[in-house]
């Protein structure tokens, strides 16, 4: 008898509640179909196998493309869980390995919760003959005859080996007639009881981390892993669907069914469903060598060093023909052979897995940001009270955000954030830096946020974190965005920053210095020597902003040394210190090295006397912060540039 420990039923509290079943894949993130949690933020989630267990709230922190693909496609959602759950109570599902288990008339089970079956119940079904993909992503499935048919209920529920207990993929789908009064125009249409599932391989090019839980790929598990941290969420140097074409050049492998929508999504596909012709290296290895080839191209270094150091562990040709002791690549796996095995081969010890928290390999340079975004929006209750809303990011949109009544810029205000910010620090993964993003209103751009701090906390919350402002009129500005993200494209694979100093003697027309930021591919950041606040500063921020800038530093104190031409001012020393700081930063990484100065200030002898005492970043990226303007998943609109540093 197999005990489904991984096996969850999924309920929303929203205006129309609903009910489905999930899976846990690791100890906090649960998968389930996106139409269970339409809607919903939060969802409860019950484990069948411990039914006096409480509940487990979650977030919902992915959502899959459903429902603008075709037939259902990309009907998928994953749920993180407030706490993981202790490996005594539950743990992952196993799935079976791809397509193998289809290739048999293998017995098939679901699992879900139609109503009134409030601790789940289980249906024999079977795969239609011939196992046709419906929308190129999904199998249907027919009722054994007996017992429970797939009714409401079961969506995200698993479909497992009966002899095994292995999940192949889960629930999307399910159509039951018999027994429901027809109308006289549908007298002459057959009884049905049917259902769709998504397969694991498929699920798993919308899902990524899934991908490491699938067994028998044409790769060792240590190099899908790593392959996967570079690929997943990587901004694509070129278009993914040219790069798998290139890949499997005249071998005439099917395409996808639907254009991929990132870099590993391609990759993903060319493991699951492509295979390698005799005594040829599978196509996965040149997708990465074309890639990396493209991201050298772009200037995208990280990713393309990461991809070069991946292909001297793992490609045959540098391996001089070594196995991985526990996946060798034989030719005697039939479904996905990588290489022609040699039978003199020694075998070969896999790298070590990254620590907790580690970097990708292609992004050592550059942080993996977690944002947390605090909007202040002006209240309607006065001038001077805001409406507060605190929130993580997951997959490029807020999620689970918490507001408060309307707030004036004092002690309760910088509570009440700190507060909310605690609270989502300990929810975080480890696997990347947390990134606190205030968007502001223009006219507190220069609101000391970084600075805040309560009586029990040993210093301001930017010398602890990465803390960046961003301006809350161009985070809503359509064509202001879709401008920022043109002006990022080409400077994504620059290894330093560029200042354009602002000076505190004879600044500039504030018409003249848009103009000069304005072009994409002119990459400089503006530096103010203090707060860009009254004439003329003010309006050179405004142009700087409109112009695309992507990043705008300033020094929270202004300048009171008297300018005379033959002194250098304080405000002259700051904007050189800080460009000297910058030259081997990347624009990507301004604000761990801001929080790194802002630290260094905090433990100087003289923390209010430091050169960077105060310092201030404006910092804006696409695929960082989210847009209420522009929603979607952001790629570059501006083709890159071919220089690798500016």
């Amino acid at each position: 008898m197999q005990e489904a420990r991984w096996l969850a039923r999924i309920d929303t509290e929203e205006a129309v509640p609903t009910v489905g079943a999930g899976m846990l894949i690791s100890e906090r993130e649960v998968l389930t179909c996106a139409h269970v949690v339409q809607g919903a933020r939060r969802a409860t989630v019950r484990l069948v196998n411990r039914p006096d267990h409480p509940g487990l709230p979650a977030g919902v922190v992915l959502r899959g493309p459903w429902p603008g693909r075709p037939a259902g496609g990309g009907d998928v959602a994953v749920l993180l869980l407030d706490r993981p759950v202790p490996p005594e109570v539950a743990g992952p599902a196993v799935f079976a390995a791809p397509h193998r288990w289809a290739r048999r008339p293998a017995p098939l089970a679901a699992y879900g919760f139609p109503i009134g079956h409030d601790s789940g119940l289980s249906s024999e079904v079977r795969l239609t003959r011939g196992a046709f993909r419906i929308g190129g992503e999904q199998l249907q499935l027919e009722h054994e005859g007996t017992g429970m048919p797939l009714s409401p209920g079961f969506s995200g529920g698993p479909v497992v080996l009966a002899d095994t207990g292995e999940v192949v993929g889960m629930v999307t789908a399910a159509q039951d007639t018999v027994g429901i009064p027809r109308s006289p125009g549908d007298r002459g249409r057959p009884t049905v009881r049917l259902g769709r599932m998504l397969p694991g391989e498929v699920i798993a090019g919308y899902v990524p981390q899934l991908a490491d839980r699938l067994p028998d790929l044409p790769l060792p598990p240590p190099a899908v892993r790593e392959l996967r941290l570079l690929l997943a969420g990587a901004v694509p140097p070129a278009d993914p669907l040219e790069l798998y074409r290139a890949a499997v050049g005249p071998l005439g492998c099917q395409e996808p069914a639907s254009r991929p929508a990132g870099l590993w999504e391609a990759c993903w596909y060319l493991l699951t469903e492509t295979m390698a012709p005799p005594g040829r290296a599978h196509p996965v290895l040149a997708f990465a060598d074309r890639t990396a080839r493209a991201a050298e191209a772009a200037g995208a270094g990280p990713l393309g060093d990461g991809l070069r150091r991946w292909l001297e562990e793992w490609s045959p040709d540098h391996q001089d023909h070594q196995t991985h002791p526990e996946h060798p690549l034989r030719p005697s796996h039939p479904a996905h052979p990588l290489h022609p095995s040699h039978p003199t081969r020694p075998p070969h010890r896999p790298p070590a897995d990254p620590p907790p928290g580690a970097p990708p390999p292609a992004a050592r340079r550059a942080e993996r940001w977690r944002p947390i975004l605090v909007e202040l929006s002006p209240s309607g209750a006065g001038r001077d009270l805001f409406q507060v809303t605190v929130s993580a990011v997951r997959a490029g949109r807020p999620v689970d955000p918490h507001s408060s009544a309307a707030l004036g810029l004092g002690e309760g205000m910088r509570t009440f954030v700190r507060e909310r910010i605690d609270h989502e620090l300990g929810r975080l993964e480890s696997d990347g830096a947390e990134l606190v993003v205030f968007s502001l209103p223009r006219r507190l751009l220069t609101e000391p946020v970084h600075g805040w701090a309560r009586d029990q906390d040993y210093g301001p919350l930017g010398a602890d974190h990465a803390v960046v402002v961003v301006d809350e009129q161009r985070r809503s500005d359509p064509a202001d965005r879709l401008h920022l993200e043109r002006k990022w494209a080409p400077m994504r694979g620059h290894r330093s920053t560029r200042l354009h100093s602002v000076g505190c003697t004879d600044p500039p027309d504030h018409k003249k210095l848009y103009h000069h930021l304005r072009p994409p591919e002119r990459p400089e950041v503006p530096a103010f020597p203090g707060p860009p606040q009254g004439a003329p500063y003010d309006r050179l921020l405004a142009a700087a902003l409109k112009a695309g800038a992507p990043a705008v530093l300033w020094a929270r104190c202004p300048c009171t040394t008297e300018h005379a031409p033959e002194r250098a001012c304080r405000g002259g020393r700051f904007l050189a210190r800080l460009a000297d700081e910058l030259v081997d930063v990347s624009p990507l990484d301004l604000p761990r090295r801001v929080k790194e100065l802002r630290h260094r200030a905090e433990e100087s002898d003289d923390p209010r006397g430091h050169w960077a005492a105060d310092l201030v970043l404006l910092w804006e990226d696409p695929a960082v912060v989210p847009s209420p303007a522009r929603p979607f998943r952001t790629v570059p609109t501006a083709p890159p540039t071919r220089t690798t540093d500016p």
